[in-house]
């Protein structure tokens, strides 16, 4: 299950894994940042991607390359923003892995962390705006999320 939150006027979003998480839903998160983009998430946007609960043996890497896809046809529109990916398991790792490096094409900068005060830093180096926004750890560690409802064609999260 995937679930987010858009804080900060849209300069940040949250998204958190739970439970299995199929390529399906993903590809449907990715569907709706780019639907919600502009409207809802605002350009620069920087993204924290909480994969630690989540279970994966759903995923292949050629969903992630379909995701890579998708991103790529739209990444001139929407422009660069930031991803942490939080992941700890190694099966979630090696396919963030294999997401960073597909996503440099898409002018998607991501990196991957163990650690949310890890994660949380970085977001604040590559993007100090959010800090003067309101961003803080306890954002990004807890607090209630939407549960996305991927039913209607397209769920959240890139």
């Amino acid at each position: 299950m995937l679930e987010r939150k858009v804080y900060l006027d849209g300069s940040l979003v949250v998204t958190r894994c739970s439970g299995v998480v199929t390529g399906e839903e993903l590809v449907n998160s990715t569907n709706w940042m780019i639907n919600n983009f502009g409207e809802i998430i605002k350009p620069g946007f920087s993204q924290f991607f909480d994969a630690k609960g989540a279970i994966t043996h759903e995923v292949s890497e050629e969903e992630i390359h379909r995701i890579a896809q998708i991103n790529m046809s739209y990444s001139r529109e929407r422009g660069r923003f930031t991803m942490a990916i939080l992941a700890v398991k190694p099966y979630l790792q090696a396919l963030a892995r294999l997401h960073k490096l597909l996503s440099a094409a898409s002018n998607i900068r991501v990196e991957l962390f163990d650690d949310t005060d890890k994660a949380y830093r970085w977001l604040l180096d590559i993007n100090p705006e959010l800090g003067a926004k309101g961003m803080t750890r306890e954002l990004l560690k807890g607090g209630v999320l939407e549960v996305v409802d991927d039913s209607r064609g397209g769920g959240g999260g890139g």
